[in-house]
């Protein structure tokens, strides 16, 4: 469940997948890449805006949060997508 932080909601840990699902060398981005990711909470899933901090092959580690109370899972590489111009306006064009 979201508990509220500050002036935010933090919504805590999300499951992450087990270490034997990311398949192979992991490489960290010297840059994070803003995305949307679905993550899995204890009571329900969520697409959020996050960051992709690292990679491999079949996985990505996302971090969501701020500050201290930032949050990190690896999940599965399909569960993410670019977060552009249109995620901020809603799908709505111009």
């Amino acid at each position: 469940m979201a508990r509220r932080r500050r002036d935010r909601w933090a919504l805590g840990p999300a499951v992450s997948l087990p270490d034997a699902a990311s398949d192979g060398p992991v490489f960290d981005l010297p840059t994070p890449d803003p995305v949307l990711a679905w993550l899995q909470f204890p009571d329900r899933p969520l697409e959020v805006e996050a960051c992709v901090i690292a990679w491999t092959a079949r996985a990505v580690l996302v971090e969501w949060g701020y500050g201290q109370a930032a949050e990190s899972a690896w999940v599965w590489r399909d569960a993410i997508r670019p977060r552009g111009r249109a995620d901020t306006s809603n799908g709505m064009p111009g």
